[in-house]
């Protein structure tokens, strides 16, 4: 049975010895020893466990407070339902229609939230600032799907 030497922490050691750096029998009962070497507690390096959520400004998408009133009167009306469907899921296909709730009857994530407390609705996923930068990520695509149309 090998064992792991606790002093240079090399996993293929046959004996453990207490000097490890005067131990000259060391080079000779290790095949693979190679000095000092940092071990990880993972095997396999891990992706990150969450999905980089955008989170930029009105002003970095270029959308003034006239446009976003104009383009939640769009939403609103219901002329353009299935276009802010479609870019709702392509915002963020898991939260599509808690944004569109959220747009078409003006409501915060707070008032989202008391819904799924009373077991309305799921459960929202992100926190209120990451929903909150979806939220203008859809107004952004939707600006730019207006545009094409010529609204």
């Amino acid at each position: 049975m090998r064992r792991k030497c606790h002093t240079c922490l090399c996993q293929t050691c046959i004996t453990v010895c207490g000097k490890c750096v005067e131990c000259k029998e060391k080079t000779t009962y290790c095949e693979n020893y190679n000095g000092f070497e940092q071990m990880s507690i993972f095997d396999v390096p891990q992706e990150p466990q969450c999905h980089p959520v955008p989170r930029h400004s009105w002003k970095y998408y270029g959308i003034s407070k006239e446009r976003y009133s104009q383009l939640t009167e769009y939403i609103q009306s219901g002329r353009y339902a299935s276009l802010a469907s479609q870019v709702a899921h392509r915002a963020n296909e898991m939260i599509a229609e808690c944004i569109l709730l959220s747009v078409k009857e003006n409501k915060s994530y707070d008032a989202l939230r008391v819904k799924w407390e009373l077991k309305e609705m799921e459960r929202i996923p992100y926190c209120r600032t990451d929903f909150y930068g979806i939220r203008r990520y859809f107004f952004h695509i939707m600006n730019q799907k207006m545009k094409e149309i010529g609204k």
